[in-house]
């Protein structure tokens, strides 16, 4: 899952800022939670993962 810059997540509760790394496990995305006016750092799994049988550990505290 690739998520563009200026993306809103969960109603309006985080906005995507910057990709800050790309890796073997996934991206990297400097947000902002928005009602805290806080920046946050959310890491999401490669698509490859979802096929793995054992996907939920790799997804625990997923925003999206």
């Amino acid at each position: 899952m690739t998520w563009a810059i200026g993306q809103v997540l969960k109603g309006g509760d985080y906005l995507i800022e910057q990709i800050l790394g790309r890796g073997g496990f996934g991206i990297t995305y400097r947000a902002l939670q928005v009602k805290l006016n806080r920046q946050v750092v959310i890491k999401t799994p490669d698509e490859y993962l979802h096929y793995d049988p054992e996907y939920d550990k790799y997804s625990n505290g997923h925003i999206g």
